[in-house]
């Protein structure tokens, strides 16, 4: 398989485990990544919105693991590191990087350490973005793969 190094030295250091790849598991990845797209697209209000295109993109993180042959190692940090290599992968500019960060660990001190506070629409119409622009991008890397085994 051909894939960039850094999934190898994640791999190789454990951050990152070895996942066998399953055509019909990442299909369904990106299947469920498009339904969470489409309802936070229709969804007004700010924090299921946010909630559904986090859930989105973690998804099309995962197919795009899958499809490199990876899947989030059990180490502290490990959902964040395969979200920053993912959007790398996928090519977003380093701005659109850093907003999936910040967004990243908004959800995490939601999630893990507070209450819920409430969601601003700036950062679910944010959160949604980042989805479309990731759900775009994995959908032609994994469809130029496709392509290519015809």
């Amino acid at each position: 398989m051909v894939r960039p190094v850094e999934y190898d030295n994640l791999l190789a250091n454990g951050t990152f485990k070895p996942a066998a790849v399953s055509k019909a598991s990442i299909d369904q990845f990106m299947r469920s990544a498009e339904e969470m797209s489409t309802a936070s697209k229709a969804t007004a209000s700010a924090a299921p919105r946010f909630t559904l295109a986090y859930e989105g993109m973690f998804n099309v993180v995962m197919a795009v693991l899958e499809f490199r042959g990876a899947r989030p190692g059990d180490s502290p940090g490990h959902r964040a590191t395969a979200i920053q290599r993912v959007a790398a992968d996928l090519g977003l500019d380093w701005t659109k990087q850093s907003v999936l960060t910040r967004l990243h660990d908004s959800r995490n001190r939601v999630t893990y350490r507070q209450s819920v506070p409430p969601v601003t629409k700036a950062d679910a119409d944010a959160m949604y973005s980042v989805l479309h622009e990731m759900l775009t991008a994995a959908t032609a890397l994994i469809s130029a793969q496709d392509n290519s085994k015809v």
